[in-house]
């Protein structure tokens, strides 16, 4: 198997800790999830492009359906077989079911996520420069006011004191408790080293990444 990896910008980190030495990698920018169509249009570009490997692997799960219709006449795809993100930095869909079962109104963030500025109080600080802070904290509350916990996945990158005080104050500034959880992320370790099972989507050469293959 001559691999690469295609993954958000957000799982940076634990994509360089769990990737095979010699395994290439491209990193997209964070966000691309919130525009389903211009996702998946960027990741067939990338996939048309390549020549060099026989298969590709995507950090990404079905993201809004942003990896549905993904092709290839030369490669072989595989996918996670997860929703989004948070469930390949959890370890799987059933603990992030469980997760849910818990608290659904739950902000899940990694280093990646506040690195990008990806939660609420680095996204009110920039509402804020542009409309003022009181149209800031508008947006803000209704944007988020069905969530009461805040959950750092703490997958053993960057530094873990200063990163869980960040998580902690985004909790405080939101109003929703706190907790933690830790995870070495299984799910992107299998995808790298090949062990798939019917935890992934493999689709091979000229055949098309559907909606029901997530189900």
């Amino acid at each position: 198997m001559k691999a690469k990896i295609f993954a958000c910008n957000t799982i940076a980190d634990e994509i360089e800790k769990v990737l095979p030495q010699g395994m290439s990698y491209e990193l997209l920018p964070y966000a691309l999830h919130r525009e389903p169509r211009k996702l998946n249009l960027e990741l067939q570009a990338r996939i048309d492009a390549d020549q060099d490997h026989n298969t590709l692997l995507f950090g990404y799960g079905l993201c809004s359906n942003g990896v549905v219709n993904l092709h290839s006449k030369t490669h072989t795809l595989v996918i996670p077989r997860v929703h989004d993100c948070i469930s390949l930095l959890l370890g799987s869909r059933q603990i992030y079911q469980q997760e849910f079962d818990i608290c659904p109104g739950t902000i899940y963030v990694n280093k990646g996520w506040i690195d990008q500025g990806g939660e609420p109080k680095a996204e009110f600080l920039k509402y804020s420069a542009k409309y003022g802070e009181e149209n800031a904290r508008y947006i803000i509350d209704t944007e988020y006011r069905n969530y009461k916990r805040l959950v750092f996945i703490d997958t053993g990158v960057g530094n873990y004191e200063s990163l869980v005080e960040h998580s902690k104050q985004i909790a405080e500034f939101m109003g929703a408790t706190f907790e933690e959880r830790k995870s070495s992320c299984p799910l992107l370790e299998r995808l790298v080293t090949g062990d798939w099972d019917k935890d992934f989507v493999v689709i091979p050469p000229r055949m098309m990444v559907t909606q029901e293959s997530f189900f």
